[in-house]
């Protein structure tokens, strides 16, 4: 044995010796063998493995967890049951911020807050189209109109079977109208009458069909406050009672001067209004001493048109000559008005090559007063007709009527009386024959008109009763007065 292996062992011994008393102290629970203490060893090194894997987890586990709370939101809190509070009023828009466009619209309007559909909020004040113009130009658009349900009772002439024995109901009128206005100065008028009569449903029958037809129909343009410019179908700026709207009307219909005797009224003979006409006009008013746009003290208006002169709803002319209207009004305010008017009309009646030449002139005087609840209303009008091809045709046509009226200030109730005449032949060429001759000297139309209205004062309303005595002269006379009863309804 040499030397080194003697160290080794020595050192050995010394070892065992130094580390028996720990053994005896634990001999009940160290091992006893090499393969205990190895499978000892193996056992902590497992539990140190798997408590190193537990960490592991738990902190993987909290760094997940961690990213979850990040990206999905905390849900949020329910809050406690409480009574709802009470809604609160809508809040009222200040009228100084409010759009001055809405100024244009009358407060009121009847579309005002309409609901188009249960389910829909209501709608901005009346109608608005803008088309492909500007925001600046707007059209402010009011539609309107008027309905009247008639019934007409007449008096049955004993010798006459063609006359009062058709008494029933009739539609007087069934008007819509929309105007359009831009603040440009731009604007239009569109009307329908569905009331109008369009032939008779046979020749000899009193029984008319009823048509629409158009009204009033023009396109305007105001380049100044004072002037206006129409184009289109208008009311020809000549009769004072043709040009009060028909809803303003002291009577059902208007007077036997301005439109004849029609249908089963009586002996039909044409009035000597020239109704509604197809071309252009210029019109204006002007008060010096009122402010803008307002109607007080003295003042002027005028209006000249230029038209076919054949009548509404007719396109084009009889021939290249045109009708011509002159009118000329002083004004005191909405209370006076005094007026007058004259026309040209150079026309061709009939088909080739039977045709014949006239020339129509006429004249009208006026006189209208209202204040307090009373309303006079006095014309004269005139018209002559020379016919080219005949010797001696000049036949001067006259008609007068005056009308007054009283609403009383509580009620609405109006008492009405209108007297009205129209003479055809008021003055005519000489004839030869006697028979005729006599004829033409009794041939005037005399009516009395008695009227009581209720306005109501609430509704757009007018309940209208007329009782008519015709006191015609002898060639034309018949038994045949008339009540004529008549609710209308204005919107």
């Amino acid at each position: 044995m040499n030397v080194s292996s003697l160290r080794w062992t020595a050192l050995l011994a010394a070892l065992l010796l130094l580390s028996s008393p720990a053994f005896a102290q634990d001999t009940d629970d160290e091992p006893e063998t090499v393969e205990e203490v190895e499978a000892i060893e193996d056992d902590e090194a497992d539990d140190e493995a798997s408590e190193a894997e537990e960490n592991v987890e738990e902190d993987v586990d909290e760094v997940i967890d961690e990213i979850e709370e990040e990206a999905e939101p905390t849900p949020p809190v329910a809050p406690p049951v409480t009574a709802p509070p009470a809604p609160e009023p809508p809040a009222t828009p200040d009228t100084d911020e409010a759009d001055e466009s809405d100024e244009d619209f009358a407060e009121d309007d009847p579309m005002r807050g309409a609901m188009i559909a249960p389910a829909r909020e209501a709608q901005e004040r009346g109608v608005r189209i803008r088309g492909n113009l500007d925001d600046g130009d707007r059209w402010t658009l009011d539609l309107g109109g008027f309905i009247g349900a008639r019934y007409s009772l007449s008096q049955n002439d004993p010798s006459v079977e063609l006359f009062g024995r058709n008494d029933g109901f009739r539609i007087n009128d069934a008007r819509l109208i929309l105007r359009g206005n831009m603040d440009n100065g731009l604007g239009a008028v569109f009307s329908l009458d569905a009331g109008s009569r369009l032939i008779r449903t046979a020749p000899d029958s009193p029984v008319d069909e009823l048509a629409a037809r158009m009204a009033d129909t023009y396109i305007s343009y105001r380049p100044f406050q004072h002037l206006e410019i129409l184009a289109g179908q208008f009311k020809a700026p000549f009769d004072i009672e043709e040009l009060i709207s028909t809803t303003d009307l002291l009577f059902i219909s208007r007077s036997v001067a301005n439109r004849g005797v029609q249908n089963v009224e009586g002996y039909n003979v044409p009035g000597l209004s020239q109704g509604r006409q197809i071309g252009l006009q210029v019109r204006g008013s002007y008060f010096p001493l009122a402010d803008e746009n307002q109607v007080d003290g003295p003042g002027i208006s005028f209006a000249s048109a230029v038209t076919n002169g054949n009548g509404a709803n007719v396109s084009l002319n009889n021939n290249d000559r045109y009708a011509l209207y002159q009118r000329l009004s002083l004004h005191w305010g909405e209370m006076v008005s005094l007026g007058g008017a004259v026309f040209h009309n150079d026309t061709t009646l009939g088909d080739p090559p039977n045709q014949v030449n006239q020339v129509h002139q006429g004249w009208t005087a006026d006189l209208l007063v209202s204040a307090y609840g009373a309303t006079l209303i006095g014309s004269a009008i005139s018209r002559s007709s020379t016919t080219a091809e005949l010797e001696d045709s000049e036949l001067t046509e006259m008609g007068y009527q005056v009308q007054i009226g009283y609403q009383e200030p509580f009620f609405g109730f109006q008492a009405a009386y209108r007297f009205a005449t129209l003479d055809p032949t008021f003055e005519h060429a000489q004839t030869d024959d006697p028979a005729l001759a006599e004829f033409f000297e009794n041939d005037s139309r005399i009516h009395h008109t008695l009227g009581l209205n209720y306005n109501a004062t609430g509704y757009p309303i007018r309940l209208m009763t007329n009782y008519t005595i015709t006191m015609d002269e002898e060639a034309v006379a018949i038994d045949n007065n008339r009540l004529d009863v008549l609710l209308q309804l204005q919107w």
